[in-house]
């Protein structure tokens, strides 16, 4: 693992999620793909991800909803994708916790642009905040990497992080013999 930047690629169109997940893998992403908002709950809840693509129209729980559970629970910023256009919708989508909304069609081009200026503004101290790019804490026998996001045990075998508890137990190295 590396500091190369980790997306989720949820969208219910296996045409657009695949070829968008190569294009995106070769402009130096991560990418993580889930064609449904239980899949990507799960892969959220597996992986240290550091920014969402996510399709408003699925079957079942939709884009918005899923929007709102990520933005009450993490701090993984949201780029919406829809082919909904109306200003109202994207109102709605920004107000759900999205950082950025991209309409369909669009230029992959474009949504890489914009993926990188959103993980640009999260990562420089906007309003979410990300660890930092480099720096090991020690602990209890435990080391947490945070370029790497992992979290590594006496024996060097590295145990896997979900978003939520690697984000806690950065918080709480962060900030040793605090109360938080």
């Amino acid at each position: 693992m590396t500091d190369t930047p980790h997306l989720l690629l949820v969208d219910d169109e296996r045409s657009i999620r695949e070829p968008l997940a190569v294009y995106l893998t070769r402009q130096g992403f991560r990418v993580t793909q889930a064609g449904d908002a239980e899949s990507a709950r799960t892969r959220l809840a597996a992986y240290a991800i550091d920014l969402v693509i996510l399709d408003i129209m699925m079957p079942g729980e939709d884009g918005l909803s899923l929007c709102r559970h990520i933005a009450a629970t993490s701090d993984v910023p949201v780029i919406l994708l829809t082919a909904r256009s109306e200003e109202t919708d994207r109102i709605v989508g920004l107000e759900m916790g999205a950082d950025d909304y991209v309409v369909k069609p669009f230029s992959p081009r474009e949504l890489s642009a914009r993926v990188k200026v959103v993980l640009r503004r999260t990562q420089s101290g906007g309003t979410r905040q990300h660890a930092p790019e480099s720096g090991s804490y020690a602990f209890a026998g435990w080391v947490l990497k945070s370029g790497e996001r992992t979290l590594v045990d006496r024996e060097g075998v590295s145990v896997p992080l979900s978003t939520g508890e690697y984000n806690l137990l950065l918080a709480l190295v962060t900030r040793p013999r605090q109360v938080l």
